[in-house]
């Protein structure tokens, strides 16, 4: 008999499409931080929805607040990284907080990243990018000698 570890997310693993269709390309993308390519700077992670659409990869990250020209997307050596940086607001120089004291701070400042380790069938030179509503969405599409096509049957 063969001892086999346990894992919570196994059953997920089967059912979720997206990883039939690019072959597992988040390999540790559901057992949180600290994983190798699902990581983050801080105490913090980017928030992640990942889709296919049509099979294209879709990855739409939540980035509220945070000023499009701080937002960075990075492919290196097969990783997508989305660094932010959301700056604190008050300087001397600004009047308004001057004599400001916080009795709660919930928004979030500085930098944060996420990176994802891409699967091998995405093409890599025509991803795109586009900010809208505090959402970043980026598209990564597959690349054609990985889609599927139909192969014509000669007659002999």
């Amino acid at each position: 008999m063969t001892l086999q570890t346990w894992h919570p997310f196994a059953g997920l693993r089967r059912q979720n499409g997206y990883n039939n269709t690019f072959g597992f390309p988040f390999t540790g993308f559901d057992t949180g931080a600290g994983t190798e390519y699902s990581t983050a700077v801080g105490s913090w992670r980017i928030p992640l929805d990942v889709v296919n659409n049509a099979g294209d990869l879709v990855i739409s990250a939540s980035v509220p607040g945070v000023d499009p020209a701080n937002i960075k997307v990075n492919i290196e050596k097969g990783v997508l990284t989305i660094q932010a940086e959301n700056p604190v607001v008050e300087t001397e120089d600004n009047v308004e907080y001057a004599e400001t004291e916080y009795l709660r701070r919930e928004r979030r400042t500085g930098s944060f990243s996420r990176a994802i380790k891409l699967p091998d069938a995405v093409d890599q030179e025509n991803v795109t990018s586009e900010y809208s509503n505090g959402v970043l969405t980026i598209t990564l599409p597959r690349s054609e000698a990985t889609r599927a096509r139909e192969i014509a049957v000669k007659v002999a």
